[in-house]
């Protein structure tokens, strides 16, 4: 569509403004209809919010409503824009569907609200995770001291904490830890390239 460039070309707010409190039910009806196939697969918009978008827009002036086309079409022009947009935002950041995050609570402490998330684990990843934890196993070979250290590092500790924990030396904590390194290693062959 070439670019308006004469403000006759196009309708003045108050104009925006009459043309829409024209509008009979069965064009908002419509109008609606449009904005729910545009919606389709957005996350986080509704019809009725593209639509909310697309007047506030128009009333605004930031979109440009030409003047001898017929008000559905505009409108119909500008959500198209605005999904498309939505879209391509969504694209480049997308929103994990799979994270749920819980109401706000307030910590009576301090009055801050708190958000927690909780991740949803879907079937297949409780699978992969399975498989890991059993090809990491199997790769110990039954070696009680790689095992402890696994059991170390899964509780979050590392260097001497974990050395501590273990009543190890410095030296046999070393030896472990590196034949450990090198059988993670061996299970994870994107690793051995870097």
């Amino acid at each position: 569509m070439p670019a308006i460039s004469e403000s006759g070309d196009s309708l003045t707010r108050a104009e925006v403004e009459a043309a829409l409190a024209a509008f009979q039910p069965a064009d908002w009806q419509r109008a609606k209809i449009i904005a729910s196939i545009f919606c389709s697969g957005l996350t986080g918009m509704t019809a009725d919010d593209l639509l909310q978008e697309a007047l506030c827009k128009l009333l605004a002036g930031a979109r440009v409503w030409p003047r001898d086309i017929h008000p559905l079409v505009v409108l119909k022009t500008v959500m198209h824009s605005i999904a498309s947009n939505t879209r391509k935002r969504n694209e480049l950041n997308p929103i994990d569907a799979n994270v749920v995050v819980d109401p706000f609570e307030i910590d009576v402490d301090d009055k801050t609200p708190i958000a927690h998330g909780a991740m949803t684990a879907t079937p297949e990843d409780e699978i992969s995770g399975k498989q890991q934890i059993a090809a990491l196993y199997a790769s110990l070979g039954g070696d009680e001291d790689l095992e402890l250290l696994v059991g170390e590092w899964a509780d979050g500790m590392r260097g001497t904490e974990a050395r501590d924990e273990l009543g190890w030396d410095k030296k046999k904590y070393d030896a472990v830890r590196k034949r450990l390194l090198r059988r993670l290693s061996a299970l994870d062959p994107d690793r051995r390239k870097s």
